[in-house]
């Protein structure tokens, strides 16, 4: 990530494809407050809840969306 990708005070959305784990969207989330801006939500278009990476999202206070979900992979 790019230190001019957002400023300070900006709002954010993380988008990414897939939630398994939610290392790369919590990994972004504290790239993106080191830089001074607000991570408001994350979205993904699949979640495989299974694997816990929504709840460990959600643990760090940052709200999840997601399209589909698909259980017991």
């Amino acid at each position: 990530m790019q230190t001019d990708a957002v400023a300070e005070g900006d709002r954010v959305l993380v988008f990414d494809d897939l939630i398994a784990t939610g290392g790369t969207i919590l990994a972004a989330c504290t790239l993106i407050k080191k830089l001074g801006a607000e991570v408001v939500e994350s979205a993904a278009l699949i979640d495989l809840p299974d694997l816990q990476g929504s709840a460990r999202i959600q643990g760090a206070d940052i709200p999840v969306f997601t399209m589909l979900a698909y259980e017991g992979l």
